[in-house]
C-alpha cells in the first residue's frame, strides 16, 4: 500500500524537474532563514530547533505533494482536488473557528481588522485569515464554470457543490466582516481569466515565459486600478464602509511597492535598511523576501515559481477532465494574487508550505499528464 500511495519515478522527475526545483526551495529555505537569524529578525522566544523543523517542514510539503501517486489511487484525477480541497477546507475552517472565538472574546479587535488564533489566542491582523478565505471564495468561480461540463464528472460535481457551498458561505461571510477586498477581487479577477483560458485555450501554446511575465506585470499594475474601483463600488453600497470612510480607497501597498522596488537594488543584502511609508511589510511574497534577507534568496525564489509555470500550461492543455482543469488554474490565480499582496512567509510558514503542497501536485499532475500522452502515441 506504501508503494502504492507514493512513488517516483525517472521519467516523471525528467517531465517536470522536480530535483531542481527541490534543490532551489532547499537553498532558499537555507540562505533565508540563515540570514534572517543573523539579523535578529526571529523571535527571540523560539528556538532554533522550531526554525529548522519550519524549513524541514516547507521542504516536505512540497515533496509530499509531488510523491503523492494520485494515478494509481480512486478518483483519479479528481483525486487531486479532493486532496487540495481538504488541505483548504482545514485553513478554512481554523479561519471560522478563529474569527467565532475573536467574536467571544475580544469582540472589539475585529474593528481594529484583528483576529485571535485560535490555538495560541495571538492577536494576527485580519490580511493572515485573508489569504485562506480568498482560496475558499474562489469555489465559486469552479462550482460555476464547472456546471458546463457537471455531465462529464457528475458523480464528483454534486459533491463538490456541496463542499464549495459551505466554504464560500464561510469565506464570504467573514471576509466582509473582517472587510478584507483580497477574496472579493480574487473571485472577479478569476470569473474573467477563467473565461478566458477556456475560450482560447487552445491558441495559448504561443505563450512564451518573457511574454507571460510581461503579461503578469501589466496585469500587476491593472490590479491597482480594480482595488480602487472595487473599494469605490463597495462602500457606495455600504459594504465594508466604515474602513473607507476612514481611510479612503487608496491602498498603502502600493506605495510600498515603490518605495521597495527602488531600495532593495541599494541594499542588496536586505536587513529592513529603508523604512516603508505603509506597515512594517511590504505586502509582496518576493519583495518581503528581498526586504528581509537580499536578492539572492529573492531570486532563487522567483526561479523556484518560474519553474512551475509550464507544469500549469502542461495541466491546461491537457484532455484532463474540465473540472480538474478549472479547479487547479483558479486556485493558481488564487494563490498568485495571495503571494502578490501579502507577506506570506512572516504571517504564516504554514501557508507557504501549502503553496509548496499544491506546486508539488501541479507538478506531479503535469508529469502524469506528459506520461499519459507518450503512452498513448507509442501504442498507437
Amino acid at each position: 500500500m506504501g508503494l502504492q500511495l507514493f512513488s517516483l519515478n525517472k521519467s516523471l522527475l525528467k517531465q517536470t524537474k522536480f530535483i531542481q526545483a527541490l534543490l532551489i526551495l532547499t537553498l532558499f529555505c537555507i540562505v533565508y532563514w540563515t540570514t534572517i537569524n543573523d539579523y535578529g529578525f526571529l523571535d527571540k522566544e523560539a528556538s532554533w530547533l522550531s526554525y529548522i523543523t519550519q524549513v524541514i517542514r516547507v521542504i516536505f510539503f512540497y515533496i509530499l505533494g509531488f510523491s503523492i501517486n494520485y494515478s494509481r489511487l480512486p478518483a483519479y484525477p479528481y483525486n487531486t482536488i479532493i486532496v487540495m480541497t481538504s488541505l483548504i477546507g482545514s485553513t478554512v475552517f481554523y479561519s471560522v473557528l478563529s474569527v467565532l472565538r475573536t467574536l467571544q472574546i475580544r469582540p472589539n479587535l475585529l474593528e481594529g481588522r484583528l483576529y485571535l488564533d485560535y490555538w495560541t489566542d495571538r492577536e494576527w491582523p485580519a490580511t493572515a485569515v485573508g489569504n485562506f478565505l480568498c482560496l475558499g471564495l474562489l469555489y465559486i468561480v469552479v462550482v460555476l464554470y464547472g456546471y458546463r461540463h457537471r455531465k462529464e464528472s457528475h458523480i464528483f460535481y454534486i459533491f463538490f457543490v456541496f463542499v464549495s457551498a459551505i466554504f464560500v458561505f464561510f469565506s464570504f461571510n467573514i471576509t466582509v466582516l473582517l472587510q478584507n477586498r483580497l477574496a472579493l477581487m480574487a473571485t472577479a479577477i478569476g470569473f474573467v481569466t477563467i473565461g478566458f483560458l477556456l475560450q482560447f485555450r487552445s491558441k495559448l501554446k504561443f505563450i512564451t515565459l518573457p511574454l507571460f511575465v510581461g503579461l503578469f506585470a501589466i496585469v500587476s499594475v491593472g490590479l491597482n486600478i480594480l482595488e480602487i474601483i472595487l473599494s469605490t463600488v463597495l462602500a457606495q453600497f455600504g459594504v465594508f464602509n466604515e474602513r473607507f470612510l476612514s481611510r479612503g480607497t487608496e491602498s498603502g501597498r502600493f506605495d510600498n511597492y515603490q518605495i521597495a522596488l527602488e531600495k532593495i537594488w541599494q541594499y542588496p543584502f536586505g536587513g529592513r535598511e529603508f523604512n516603508l511609508p505603509e506597515s512594517k511589510w511590504v505586502h509582496n511574497l518576493w519583495l518581503d523576501v528581498a526586504y528581509d534577507a537580499g536578492l539572492l534568496p529573492m531570486f532563487l525564489l522567483l526561479l523556484y515559481f518560474i519553474l512551475h509555470i509550464n507544469c500549469l500550461f502542461k495541466i491546461l492543455n491537457s484532455d484532463l477532465p474540465k473540472i480538474v482543469i478549472v479547479y487547479f488554474t483558479t486556485l493558481s490565480i488564487g494563490i498568485l494574487l495571495n503571494m502578490s499582496f501579502g507577506p506570506i512567509i512572516q504571517s504564516s510558514v504554514f501557508e507557504f508550505g501549502m503553496t509548496c503542497f499544491f506546486l508539488g501536485v501541479i507538478a506531479r499532475l503535469s508529469g502524469e499528464v506528459e506520461i499519459s500522452k507518450k503512452y498513448q502515441l507509442s501504442s498507437q
